[in-house]
């Protein structure tokens, strides 16, 4: 089969593999359709650590079962999994923070993932719920922001909000976020540069989606009377985004950095100032079984758009030309098909 491995920082290689053998217990998948992360891109670049190489990267997948070593699992099913798989009996996961598990293995980050044609489930994975079965109905298009949708809900729970809200980038976690807080009836202005994406959060119903200049954003800071209550940074958290957010953010409001930021980046804050000023500093990362849960839930129930995400797909043997594509940010969400 063909897949993109991740070498080594800077080098992400396609490469002929043979199918995963099973072993008992465990679950053959056949990918359908795969997102490039923001996480994958910024491993490639060397920003992040928390990946093994060389291993096949691919998280956020699409795919059907088309073997199984177990009576609980069905051949044709179609699925998605928990990409984190954890001992499943420490403190952390038995209160749902299996993502601070000492023992953890991410797919696509430590153990083969979904950039390839077939990704084998392992038996401790099926056996600790990480394997995710959806009706035939549900459209891999979908299907495939099952994971991100879910890192985004448990943010939204884990976040201070009042009555508006900023999300800062428009990408694909942005544009999820812009439909979670309208959903939630706030006030939500999305501030993203690129017009594309700009049109696209529109299309989503936001209520501003404001260009990154001087006048907009003092305009938008004028019709929040100060400043929003909430800021999202849904994007890579550099030291334009981190002054941004404090920039729009009101006194005593919410500041939730969820993107990634470059290796080495700070934030430095004057004590004295951030004390009388009442911020609320805070990041959200990954998800939970309860946020994969209620992600599961949306997509069945057809309560978000996901159409106007999924701008760009590639074959596995572009997987270079589709991580530049991402990185660019050409489009919203560029994927990897299956053949």
């Amino acid at each position: 089969m063909k897949a993109a491995v991740f070498e080594q920082t800077g080098k992400l290689s396609i490469q002929d593999k043979p199918i995963p053998n099973l072993a008992s217990g465990d679950v053959l998948i056949k990918v359908d359709l795969c997102g490039v992360c923001a996480s994958d891109l910024a491993a490639l670049h060397g920003d992040v650590t928390d990946y093994s190489p060389p291993v096949v990267m691919g998280h956020e997948l699409a795919g059907i079962v088309v073997d199984s070593r177990r009576s609980d699992v069905k051949v044709g099913e179609k699925v998605t999994v928990n990409p984190m798989l954890s001992c499943g009996t420490c403190e952390y996961c038995r209160a749902d923070l299996d993502k601070y598990c000492e023992e953890i293995e991410g797919i696509g980050h430590d153990i083969d993932g979904g950039y390839a044609e077939y990704i084998r489930m392992p038996k401790h994975g099926v056996d600790t719920e990480k394997l995710i079965s959806v009706p035939d109905a549900i459209p891999a298009e979908d299907l495939l922001f099952l994971e991100p949708l879910g890192c985004c809900l448990n943010a939204m729970r884990e976040t201070m909000f009042d009555k508006s809200v900023a999300i800062l980038g428009a990408g694909p976690i942005g544009l999820l976020f812009a439909q979670l807080t309208k959903k939630k009836g706030l006030q939500t202005f999305v501030l993203e540069p690129l017009v594309h994406r700009r049109d696209a959060a529109e299309k989503l119903g936001v209520d501003a989606a404001i260009d990154i200049t001087e006048k907009s954003i003092g305009e938008m800071i004028e019709t929040t009377s100060g400043g929003v209550d909430t800021v999202i940074s849904a994007t890579t958290n550099n030291m334009r985004a981190i002054d941004l957010a404090f920039k729009v953010v009101r006194r005593g409001g919410c500041i939730n950095f969820f993107g990634l930021a470059p290796a080495g980046q700070e934030i430095r804050v004057n004590l004295e100032h951030f004390h009388y000023m009442g911020h609320k500093l805070m990041a959200s990362w990954a998800f939970s079984r309860w946020s994969l849960n209620e992600s599961r839930r949306l997509l069945l129930d057809h309560e978000l758009q996901f159409t106007p995400l999924l701008t760009d797909r590639y074959p596995i043997e572009k997987a270079v030309e589709a991580f530049e594509n991402a990185r660019n940010r050409r489009g919203v969400k560029s994927v990897l098909a299956g053949p």
